[in-house]
């Protein structure tokens, strides 16, 4: 009832979308920038999933004039941060449509598949991490250097924690590796960009 209740508040902000930039419907307004082209069949993420409307058409002689709610409502951002906080908080990927609200037989929806999902989470994590990883570091104020593994399966991972002058702890780096050996750690440290105004304790 939800859901269904949220797709008719947005059908109803689709189609005011439409009238400002048209005009009343059924007016005779000559000036009009824009007219009426019926609809389209196109998907909005709405809770947790991409669901499926009739979105309303506005052009110009240049062409479509796009709609601001749809615009905002058609963005897969809130998707893919609904797919990490899932997974964050321990739900399988193939346990994710079972996590949602239910949707009655007369909407259409997707992107809750166990691919989708996973495709989705490696997608949004991959970027975080390498938003993260390519972060400047000039201009923290640090004194010592913690290097760390922490094992995941087969895997370890090798993690640069750096201390500052107030003591503040900030994660540096992060290198996948099989064991805590030298030229995994070297290679940690290769890929830092560390400017200090002091000298760094390094300890392990």
């Amino acid at each position: 009832m939800a859901l269904r209740s949220g797709l008719k508040v947005f059908t109803t902000m689709l189609e005011e979308d439409r009238t400002a930039i048209c005009g009343p419907r059924y007016a005779h307004e000559p000036e009009r920038p824009a007219s009426r082209a019926g609809t389209t069949r196109s998907e909005v993420v709405l809770g947790g999933r991409k669901v499926t409307i009739q979105r309303p058409r506005a052009r110009t002689a240049a062409g479509e004039v796009p709609l601001p709610t749809f615009e905002t409502m058609a963005a897969t951002d809130p998707l893919d941060r609904r797919v990490v906080e899932q997974m964050l908080v321990g739900v399988a990927t193939r346990q994710y449509a079972r996590s949602l609200e239910p949707l009655g037989p007369a909407i259409t929806s997707r992107g809750t598949s166990k691919s989708a999902v996973s495709r989705r989470f490696v997608a949004r994590t991959t970027a975080q991490l390498t938003a993260w990883q390519s972060a400047p570091l000039d201009g923290l104020d640090l004194v010592a250097l913690l290097i760390d593994g922490v094992h995941v399966g087969d895997h370890c991972l090798i993690v640069a924690l750096g201390i500052a002058a107030n003591g503040q702890k900030h994660a540096l780096g992060l290198w996948d590796g099989s064991t805590e050996n030298a030229t995994v750690c070297q290679g940690l440290l290769a890929s830092l960009q560390i400017v200090g105004s002091g000298p760094i304790a390094a300890c392990s």
